[in-house]
């Protein structure tokens, strides 16, 4: 855990965050003092280093995490996987939205988007909308964190003396790598991570 950076910030009350730019990290506004201010603040991110997102209410209990490629790309209703939450120790996933034309989006949540926000799972929404605001009235606001989590080296990087860089992988099952480069290098597909 750990290396978290908080980068939006938006209060308790009746709007959601002010940006735009679908957590692309490319806005600014308001001033960044402290987490809980009166007014909703973001700094850039777009250029950071960074491949996971936590998304927390105000008082921290109500989070989830997720890698960015799982919140980036484009979605209606769709399943994204959470690596852990508040109420889930192991991964699982979340129906939800990070549409074209909506400026409200990502809506990020808990729990499948139809429902989550009766519950009070929406942890993310934009361009002020009023919907799903529970979450965020009732737990002290919402809160945005990035962080480049580096992953354990694998013991087998450090065999007859370490060095050793990973740049292919295949999980247990009935499949070998799909490449067909010969070992040449020159093939890419899967994420590493």
């Amino acid at each position: 855990g750990g290396g978290w950076r908080l980068v939006r910030h938006v209060p308790a009350g009746g709007l959601w965050h002010p940006a735009r730019d679908r957590l692309r990290g490319t806005e600014r506004y308001g001033l960044k003092r402290k987490a809980v201010t009166a007014d909703p603040w973001t700094v850039p991110f777009h250029k950071a280093v960074f491949n996971e997102f936590l998304f927390t209410t105000g008082d921290c209990k109500k989070w989830l995490i997720a890698k960015k490629h799982s919140v980036w790309g484009w979605y209606a209703n769709q399943p994204r996987r959470i690596e852990k939450s508040s109420s889930r120790r192991g991964a699982y996933h979340a129906r939800w939205y990070r549409r074209h034309r909506s400026a409200e989006d990502p809506w990020i949540s808990l729990t499948n988007h139809h429902g989550a926000g009766g519950r009070g799972d929406v942890l993310y929404g934009a361009n002020r909308h009023t919907a799903y605001r529970q979450a965020m009235m009732r737990h002290k606001g919402a809160r945005v964190y990035i962080r480049n989590k580096i992953p354990k080296v694998d013991r087998c990087a450090k065999l007859d003396g370490g060095g050793w860089q990973l740049v292919r992988h295949v999980p247990a099952g009935n499949s070998w790598h799909p490449s067909r480069d010969r070992l040449r290098g020159t093939d890419h597909y899967g994420r590493k991570g």
